[in-house]
């Protein structure tokens, strides 16, 4: 079994996100189809749909605490902005000190 050293960090983090996003994505499809069914089966398999419902919200939870613990290097990326796109609030200028906030996502 491979270690965290000998595949790399960074690595890791790419497999693991890449696997519970792809787990996240069919449990999702279970979810759908489960929706989309008629008659019986759909009766039989609803309550599956919750059990699937709070697997997918454990996986959500997992790639928020994946994607604040492992880092992203962004210098690949050309397209990314490189100032704020906020208009500044009256009286401030660029250089007073404003304390970061919430950037959405």
């Amino acid at each position: 079994m491979a270690t965290i050293k000998d595949i790399g960090f960074n690595s890791y983090c790419d497999r693991v996100y890449s696997e519970l996003t792809g787990m996240k994505s069919r449990l999702l499809g279970f979810v759908k189809e489960i929706e989309e069914m008629k008659g019986s089966n759909k009766d039989l398999l609803a309550a599956h749909k919750s059990h699937l419902d709070d697997i997918v919200r454990t996986i959500d939870w997992k790639l928020e605490i994946l994607t604040r613990v492992c880092p992203f290097d962004w210098s690949g990326y050309a397209d990314v902005e490189r100032i704020a796109a906020v208009r500044l609030e009256e009286g401030l200028s660029e250089k007073d000190p404003i304390a970061a906030g919430y950037l959405g996502g």
